[in-house]
């Protein structure tokens, strides 16, 4: 019994002690599964917080580019010096040094008018603006030829020489103010290049639009003997468009003188230079009392269509300007000569176009009002 008594403790001790390592085996067990889940959950929980991380910076960067569409990338120019602003209210650096080389009056501010006769300021302007433009090179890569580089130099000149755009119905009756004056619109700018243009040998006539494409609009057509070369220049937006062997044509005249195809296929293949050109100041004048006046933010937000509106113009706007002028005579093509009737004070020097206006008035079967033929016979 004695026996029986010991084994049967001996099977129950070891039964213990077998279940107790079991227990602990599985206790083990147990504990490294949970150590091994808890490093992985402690590396997923960096990658959670890494990915976090990211998205957070990737939302900072699609933030960053969204504001980018807002950011100034242009400059304006404004009386405490460079301004960044949205791009079409500016213009690049580049465009803005561009700009400033053009910058400056005519001729020396103290000039005596009162004592310098006509015949010498005109070739006053031809020496000044030839030695402006031999002094800088880089005014040769203005066009193709260096005559042609010469007469884009002169247009660039005239735009920099008007730095306040100013909204008025007349240009003044005043020689000096035609060539010095530092304000003015279209008309000003356009009577401006032409006496240029005159000064320096070539034939000028101002032409008045308005129609879809231009609604309101002043510029000169110019006709350059020495190349045989015909030229439409916008001084007022620093655009120029030139065409080759007209043979002594204007052109407008040429223009005007082809079929449509013709038209088309001119206003598809042109070379329109819509050169860099930057409104500072508008002057409202009596508008800005009335209504909603013009600003330099809003023309210059214009320029970029430019070309477009002139290639445009040149192919489907030639009947609604020839009807223009059939309805407003006194808009109708005039050379410098022609305008004494209005601006009384354009010295008979100034005559050099001959009937370069006239030609173009003959092909588009319009003539002047009696008082400007009066004028013409003077």
């Amino acid at each position: 019994m004695i026996v029986s008594r010991l084994g049967g403790k001996r099977v129950l001790a070891v039964a213990i002690c077998l279940g107790a390592a079991f227990i602990v085996g599985v206790a083990v067990q147990n504990y490294k599964a949970t150590t091994k889940l808890r490093a992985e959950n402690k590396q997923i929980n960096k990658q959670l917080a890494a990915m976090s991380e990211n998205l957070k910076q990737l939302t900072a960067v699609a933030e960053n580019l969204k504001q980018l569409g807002n950011l100034p990338l242009a400059y304006a120019e404004t009386p405490e010096g460079l301004k960044l602003v949205p791009a079409e209210h500016g213009v690049t650096k580049d465009d803005l040094d561009f700009v400033k080389r053009f910058r400056g009056p005519l001729l020396d501010l103290k000039t005596n008018f009162e004592t310098t006769s006509p015949r010498d300021i005109k070739k006053l302007l031809h020496s000044s603006l030839l030695a402006e433009f031999e002094r800088d090179p880089r005014n040769l890569t203005l066009a193709e030829t260096k005559r042609r580089a010469f007469i884009t130099f002169a247009m660039l000149r005239v735009n920099g020489s008007m730095p306040t755009y100013e909204v008025r119905d007349t240009v003044p009756n005043d020689f000096k103010s035609m060539l010095l004056g530092t304000s003015g619109n279209c008309s000003d700018f356009t009577i401006r290049v032409m006496m240029v243009a005159e000064a320096l040998g070539l034939k000028a006539a101002l032409i008045s639009a308005n129609t879809p494409s231009l609604p309101g609009h002043v510029f000169a057509d110019v006709y350059d003997p020495e190349e045989d070369t015909a030229y439409m220049l916008d001084a007022n937006f620093n655009v120029l468009i030139a065409r080759e062997h007209t043979q002594g044509r204007g052109f407008f005249e040429t223009l005007l003188a082809s079929n449509q195809v013709d038209q088309d296929n001119f206003s598809r293949v042109a070379s329109v230079k819509a050169l860099p050109v930057y409104f500072r100041y508008v002057d409202p004048g009596e508008k800005g009392l009335y209504g909603t006046p013009l600003t330099a933010s809003y023309i210059n937000e214009i320029r970029s269509k430019r070309e477009d509106t002139w290639r445009q113009w040149t192919s489907q706007d030639l009947d609604d300007l020839v009807d223009w002028w059939k309805r407003i005579p006194d808009n109708r093509p005039r050379t410098l000569a022609e305008f004494e009737v209005y601006l009384t004070k354009i010295p008979d020097e100034f005559d050099s176009s001959g009937d370069y206006a006239a030609r173009l008035r003959t092909v588009a079967e319009v003539e002047l009002p009696e008082p400007a033929k009066l004028a013409q016979t003077k």
